[in-house]
């Protein structure tokens, strides 16, 4: 039996993977979120063979401070306590494109948090694997949070105007069940690969194509006809935008 230890479980990211190792009968899952103290943080440290470090700040309007308790001094937390246990087990880790571009406290500290697993990985000769992510959109991301996609899709249930500042701007998006399928694949296999990664699949599209694939979703909601063949992010995104949809109706 696998001990797996996931930090920020009951986040976007956590609670996708962890439905997922759900479906594992040799994995015992240890959770670690905001409300847990630190000695029990040790105590899953203790009994576990791999961690997925998920927690962190994402929120763009969130302080200095904030991004470092989160993104940074969590990390360190980690890894003092594997240093205390004299334990050294493989860590895969959420980060950003942006701790490349280093423009804002997300990226930096993202960064900073990076670097701490990078030498953990290095001096103790143990696989890492930090995921640099794009904008990531899917089923259990909060409204008006970090995300526009899901902000856009509820506003659209919900009858609210959708805002767009420019429709010609392009973005990169991940789809949350890809990046899970992938993290999946690291703890089945733990293969020797580079500590860098960022996902497999990541699609391209602007602004004002979400708006309109959400617009289209809107008025076919009901269509139980409605199908999408060719166009595998609008299948994702329609994907979204029901799981919305049906969390509504069972309110």
């Amino acid at each position: 039996m696998n001990n797996i230890l996931v930090t920020g479980s009951n986040g976007f990211i956590g609670k996708n993977l962890l439905k997922k190792l759900t479906f594992f009968n040799d994995i015992n899952i240890l959770e670690f979120n905001r409300n847990n103290t630190e000695s029990f943080l040790e105590e899953c440290i203790s009994k576990c063979d791999f961690i997925f470090h998920i927690a962190g700040e994402v929120r763009p309007n969130s302080t200095e401070d904030e991004f470092k308790n989160s993104n940074i001094l969590l990390t360190k937390l980690i890894l003092e306590i594997l240093k205390k246990q004299n334990k050294a087990i493989p860590i895969l880790i959420t980060s950003t494109i942006h701790a490349k571009l280093l423009k804002n406290e997300y990226g930096k500290t993202k960064r900073k948090s990076e670097l701490l697993i990078e030498a953990y990985s290095k001096i103790n000769n143990v696989n890492c694997y930090i995921f640099r992510l794009p904008h990531v959109f899917g089923e259990e991301c909060k409204p008006n949070y970090n995300s526009v996609v899901s902000t856009w899709i509820y506003n659209s249930i919900n009858n609210l105007e959708i805002n767009v500042y420019d429709r010609n701007i392009e973005m990169h998006y991940v789809y949350v069940q890809d990046i899970v399928e992938e993290f999946l694949s690291i703890l089945e296999n733990k293969e020797v690969i580079e500590i860098y990664l960022e996902p497999k699949k990541i699609y391209q599209i602007t602004l004002g194509e979400v708006v309109d694939f959400i617009d289209e979703f809107k008025s076919n909601i009901l269509n139980e006809k409605y199908q999408i063949v060719n166009n595998e992010l609008k299948r994702k995104l329609f994907q979204t935008y029901q799981d919305y949809h049906r969390k509504l109706d069972a309110k």
